[in-house]
């Protein structure tokens, strides 16, 4: 089975730790979520126990380890117990067929907007909700998305598609795809597509177009200036000016809650987007991107270096709440409304008195917790 993240040898660790002499099963049910599943984002860990003798070990949990981990503390607590646990599937994918489709913390239009996935983004199934599939993405966040944004693949396809000739959308702007090579023309559009958008492509030889393959089917043509190979993407290394370059390109687009592509975004949509286009996967929200990399104390801000980011919120109880880009000489990027430029220095003229709680370095935390190169991650290659 994947594991999306690199947290679970470190919670099952944690969890082995703590004693396993619960006096019932609800409380080693609570014990193994706070060690082994403590953010819902993450993990699907719905678990009850009956009244009854013997107990029933009820629900689904997203993660076979947590599983075995819960079942093995009961077994050294010396419980009897009915294991009626599911585990939701490991194995059942799609892929985004849209430029960006909304995922939900609950299925159902009108329900609170989590994140984004983006053309192309290979999605790990976890339930069918009848027009609605509860899914995870590739960073381990949790939602729900309407089926007609997916297509669902086999995971032979998808093997086949992690082997194929790819090509990922690197322009800074919304572009399209068209039927023909002229590439131009309102009724000639197959999809618009924006950065981040994987498809299927090859060169048309001697001349600069791509024929592509949307995730389901339809086919059509871009500029070759749109995109890159995405093996070769994929190898780049770290360069702080990339990150930035996208940032600012986006300068005054709308600040949209949960929102994750070039169109419209989120405080911690626009470092997720802006990172991505550097070939690395970030957590997706502020407060979970504030736990990874190399963290500094806010006092230390004058050793910021380009790209680190920078995490504000409440100071009293330390809850992160807004994460912005790091640029230099006290300067940064960040969605707040719209996507602007203020400074973190007291006295430059752009200074937001917004508490500034604390900053991370990535560039040297990449492979670590909650940062993966799209190269080192199992669903794209």
């Amino acid at each position: 089975m994947i594991k999306i993240n690199r947290l679970a040898a470190i919670m099952i660790a944690a969890a082995s730790m703590a004693t396993a002499s619960a006096a019932n099963p609800a409380d080693i049910i609570a014990k193994v979520k706070a060690n082994a599943a403590p953010d819902a984002r993450q993990i699907v860990y719905e678990i009850s126990v009956s009244e009854t003798n013997p107990a029933v070990i009820k629900g689904k949990t997203s993660e076979q380890y947590v599983k075995d981990e819960l079942m093995r503390q009961l077994d050294e607590a010396k419980i009897t117990y009915i294991d009626s646990v599911t585990v939701l599937p490991s194995d059942k994918w799609a892929q985004v067929r849209i430029s960006g489709a909304h995922i939900r913390v609950a299925p159902g239009h009108a329900s609170e907007m989590a994140t984004q996935g983006i053309m192309g983004q290979p999605i790990r199934i976890l339930e069918d909700r009848g027009g609605w599939y509860r899914v995870q993405t590739p960073d381990g966040y949790i939602g729900y998305i309407v089926d007609n944004s997916l297509v669902e693949k086999t995971a032979d396809e998808m093997a086949a598609w992690r082997k194929a000739d790819r090509v990922i959308v690197t322009a800074p702007y919304q572009t399209r795809v068209y039927y023909t090579p002229e590439l131009k023309g309102a009724r000639n559009v197959v999809s618009d597509v924006v950065n981040g958008n994987i498809l299927l492509g090859k060169k048309v030889a001697g001349k600069n177009i791509t024929e592509v393959e949307l995730p389901d089917g339809r086919k059509g043509y871009i500029s070759s200036d749109d995109i890159e190979n995405l093996d070769q993407w994929a190898s780049q290394p770290f360069d702080a000016e990339k990150i930035l370059e996208l940032a600012y390109s986006m300068e005054g687009t709308p600040y949209y809650w949960g929102g994750n592509t070039v169109k419209m975004l989120d405080c911690s949509g626009l470092s997720k987007t802006c990172y991505f286009h550097n070939g690395i996967i970030l957590m997706r929200d502020a407060s979970q991107q504030a736990t990874t990399g190399e963290i500094f104390k806010p006092e230390q801000w004058r050793e910021c270096e380009p790209g680190d980011l920078l995490f504000f919120g409440n100071p009293k109880t330390g809850k992160v709440t807004h994460v912005a880009i790091y640029d230099r000489d006290g300067n940064y990027i960040h969605s707040s409304g719209r996507v602007k430029r203020n400074s973190i220095d007291p006295e430059a003229e752009g200074y937001l008195s917004t508490p500034f709680l604390s900053y991370s370095r990535i560039k040297n935390s990449i492979g670590g917790r909650g940062i993966t190169r799209v190269a080192d991650h199992p669903w794209y290659f």
